[in-house]
């Protein structure tokens, strides 16, 4: 899978400071349908709190449910930690987010096959 420098310079702070991070969802999804994307979406088991500490720029969005939106040399990166969710009472959201230690039990809990697809950039 062919991604930009910056990708793959994000994923290798991870790397460095010792976190796995996995690029999900659409990016993914774009790649194997032939398509063009610059939507770049990972999962990390890095929690919120070290994602914050190793970027200089993070807004916590959705912070709540572990997901951090890093801005990076001119980008934007929604990162969210490797997590698993209870019961959904608004049929949205969920009402408990619990964070976990795998890439595997993360992409367990989403809705969509495609949306279980991982790519590990580096």
């Amino acid at each position: 899978m062919k991604v930009n420098k910056t990708v793959k310079k994000l994923a290798k702070i991870f790397h460095e400071n010792k976190y796995e991070i996995y690029l999900v969802g659409g990016a993914v999804r774009d790649y194997l349908l032939g398509n063009k994307n610059f939507d770049y979406d990972f999962a990390t088991n890095a929690r919120p709190e070290k994602v914050m500490k190793m970027f200089k720029n993070v807004i916590p969005v959705g912070i709540e449910h572990g997901t951090v939106l890093v801005l990076f040399e001119g980008h934007e990166f929604e990162v969210t930690t490797y997590r698993k969710e209870s019961d959904y009472s608004d049929n949205r959201h969920p009402d408990e987010v619990n964070f976990i230690s795998t890439i595997k039990e993360d992409l367990e809990r989403r809705d969509f096959t495609i949306n279980s697809i991982a790519y590990n950039v580096i």
